[in-house]
């Protein structure tokens, strides 16, 4: 990774962020498809530690070891002052988590608390820095006097459970709401602990791909699935062709693209991969190191990687043939050339781009774009 690499992850204040360019919303579009309430399903239960420790030590309670980042986990310090809540039975937040059919957990909001927790009664760290308790600094769980371990394992944890059949958009919206954890989740972190399946490991391991870390010069930060997020948009507008996306917000379309991919067989994804790869190697055969970013003069500014972009000429590239994609990259001045042309003299390609970029007309806008662009190029 090269010095302007870095610079893709930090804003001009020098605060960290993924890589990628914000994309704003227009607040006068009301994106959001409004939804039956009484399709909201949720009883709240009452369940005490040693319960909650048992379901997670038999497969029953999924900690979702992806949402463990860099920028979440928490240090002794905090895992500490939690477990000295509960000695002095000082009561901590609710808990959501999504159930399936067999009553299996997905802990979404209380992960690192649900985390923490387990790992404590586990002896997996040891007390630090307690603020009242401090004769137990430096105890593990199995160091505890047996009436301190019994307060903790029977602490009652009060927990509000997302009951099965409840539509995965609902479920989407609840989470996003209700997210209280030291980091809050962003969108596609929700999608990860609402899809158990292959759908999880395969976008992390096109993430890891070769052909996508050169494409994006390695500048998409991954621990908070920045990158995941752009690669399932483009398998979303690939499965699922652009010109009959009519959803009212990418949330749910990636939903759906995201169910309907973990349902598909093996054969089904290796082949998807392998266009995948293919579209990525185009992209830098191409654009070089400024594959996915606004262009607005030859060889100047290079600036983050724009979501909208990745997906489109993604999805351009790959629909185009082998042959189509050669003759692409060898006339690839002329591409780049049509390309800036296009970020400075079409305003709505430029707005289709940048803002509320899940409305209809602005994803059609910017796919037939490019799509023109790229047959005007193979003339």
């Amino acid at each position: 990774m090269n010095e302007n690499d870095h610079a893709d992850w930090a804003n001009i204040d020098g605060q960290a962020y993924d890589g990628l360019e914000e994309e704003k919303d227009d607040d006068s579009i009301d994106i959001r498809r409004p939804f039956n309430p009484e399709h909201i399903k949720v009883r709240t239960v009452h369940r005490v530690v040693e319960l909650i420790t048992s379901r997670i030590a038999h497969g029953e309670i999924e900690l979702a070891p992806d949402f463990q980042r860099m920028a979440g986990v928490w240090d002794d310090k905090r895992k500490s002052r939690l477990i000295e809540s509960l000695l002095l039975r000082i009561p901590i937040p609710v808990f959501y988590v999504a159930a399936d059919k067999d009553d299996r957990w997905s802990v979404v909001d209380g992960l690192q608390r649900t985390s923490t927790i387990y790992d404590f009664i586990e002896d997996k760290f040891s007390l630090r820095r307690l603020e009242y308790l401090t004769k137990l600094n430096g105890h593990t769980f199995s160091n505890l006097p047996r009436p301190m371990q019994r307060r903790i394992r029977e602490t009652e944890l009060i927990i509000n459970v997302i009951e099965p059949g409840t539509p995965q958009e609902v479920m989407f919206n609840i989470f996003r709401r209700i997210n209280t954890g030291g980091v809050t989740l962003n969108g596609q972190e929700i999608r990860n602990a609402l899809h158990p399946g292959p759908i999880r490991e395969y976008l992390k391991e096109l993430a890891g791909t070769d052909e996508f870390l050169t494409a994006t010069n390695g500048s998409i930060r991954p621990d908070r699935m920045a990158d995941r997020e752009c690669i399932l948009r483009f398998l979303a507008f690939y499965v699922e062709p652009w010109e009959t996306y009519s959803a009212n917000g990418l949330d749910d379309y990636l939903i759906e693209a995201m169910t309907r991919i973990n349902e598909e067989g093996s054969t089904f994804r290796d082949d998807l991969s392998q266009i995948f790869r293919r579209s990525m190697k185009a992209a830098s055969g191409i654009f070089d190191d400024y594959a996915f970013r606004k262009l607005y003069e030859r060889n100047g500014r290079r600036n983050p990687i724009s979501k909208a972009l990745f997906e489109t000429w993604g999805v351009g590239l790959a629909r185009r043939s082998h042959r189509e994609l050669d003759s692409l990259i060898k006339e690839r001045n002329k591409v780049i050339g049509q390309f800036v042309l296009l970020m400075n003299e079409d305003h709505d390609f430029n707005t289709s781009i940048s803002y509320a970029t899940g409305v209809p007309s602005r994803v059609r806008k910017r796919f037939q774009a490019i799509d023109e662009l790229i047959g005007r190029c193979l003339l």
